[in-house]
């Protein structure tokens, strides 16, 4: 597991739109999508309909599709949402989380569970529930991921306003997640590929009325395709020059969660990249002086038009760094994909 440096500090918002507080919430008469009109278009990639989260009478919270209302009165323990349908095998998903109020308490988390885990287990308990045992995995609103009860860091502190990724490799067993569209690294390897184990969404929180909403979620097909477009997706001038043919541009809008849009600031020019954020957020020390060390190699020495040789160039990167398990595969994919292009 790849562990950035930890951070006391939380993490801002994913835009400057106003967000309602607890009470607001509660009070509201109509409905909760009324209360926040995001300005900002992040619910605009993706698509919502191949889930939504599952109403349960073991857990103390109000749900309506995609919002969660935790603890809508008050709160004497942890309640565990999950999501209405499976995680299906052989297949990559991604989900995205806003937190609509501010979070407290001993924790709010986000991840992964196996048709196991007991929704009503800490009902009148404070725990952090996603990750006690080896039926889940999760990622604290703390900064800190936990499985099998070992919490360790992993990211920055986060509340409301921010967006929380889930991405899912269920093909390779891969757990990562995601802050304000900003990828932290893999947090986990040992997500069961066995098709027979079953694994749902899961959200968790002790906090008192508080609201999370699922704005986008995708399911899609292991393919070469796929994997292509993955090896290409650290490089953003190769994937908008991909952009620009016919051909493709409707295919990389279903992959758009492998290079998501930048963050919203109204002091930022346009697709300006928030490199504090990137700095903070997306990995360890060691493998931030790697992603350096590639950029200066990339300016010397790829040629811009060459799209084949630099996808060829990540593969080696991705063997030069340890990184064996798929190099050679990465080689032979971008040999038939770009044979394909052209």
């Amino acid at each position: 597991m790849l562990t950035p440096p930890h951070q006391d500090a939380y993490n801002p918002g994913f835009c400057d739109c106003p967000f309602p507080n607890s009470i607001e919430v509660t009070s509201h008469k109509g409905h909760i999508p009324d209360l926040v009109r995001c300005r900002c278009g992040e619910d605009v990639p993706g698509n919502v309909s191949p889930w939504k989260w599952q109403t349960s009478e073991d857990s103390d919270a109000i749900v309506t599709d995609r919002d969660i209302i935790f603890h809508p009165t008050y709160s004497q323990g942890t309640a565990i949402v999950r999501g209405e349908r499976a995680l299906k095998p052989g297949m990559v998903h991604f989900w995205e989380m806003r937190v609509i109020t501010a979070l407290a308490g001993t924790d709010v988390m986000f991840g992964i569970g196996t048709e196991s885990v007991n929704l009503g287990q800490f009902k009148f308990h404070f725990v952090s529930a996603l990750g006690t045992n080896a039926q889940s995995w999760g990622f604290s609103y703390s900064g800190k991921v936990q499985h099998c009860g070992e919490q360790l860091p992993y990211g920055q502190k986060f509340s409301q306003g921010c967006l929380i990724g889930v991405y899912l490799d269920r093909t390779r067993g891969h757990l990562e997640f995601y802050l304000n569209r900003r990828a932290l690294g893999v947090a986990y390897t040992n997500v069961p590929t066995d098709p027979d184990v079953v694994l749902y969404p899961m959200v968790c929180s002790t906090a008192a009325k508080s609201v999370i909403r699922l704005i986008n979620c995708t399911s899609q097909p292991v393919t070469l395709q796929l994997r292509a477009f993955q090896a290409l997706s650290k490089q953003p001038n190769k994937l908008a020059e991909l952009q620009q043919m016919p051909g493709l541009k409707s295919i990389l809008q279903s992959y758009w969660f492998l290079a998501p849009p930048v963050r919203y600031s109204r002091s930022s020019h346009d697709n300006e990249l928030d490199l504090g954020d990137e700095a903070v957020l997306s990995s360890s020390k060691l493998r931030l002086g790697r992603k350096q060390k590639y950029r200066e190699s990339d300016e010397a020495s790829i040629d811009e038009d060459d799209l084949y040789a630099n996808a060829h160039k990540i593969a080696l990167r991705r063997s030069d760094s340890g990184d064996e398990e798929h190099a050679s595969s990465v080689h032979e994919m971008c040999d038939e994909y770009f044979h394909y292009l052209l």
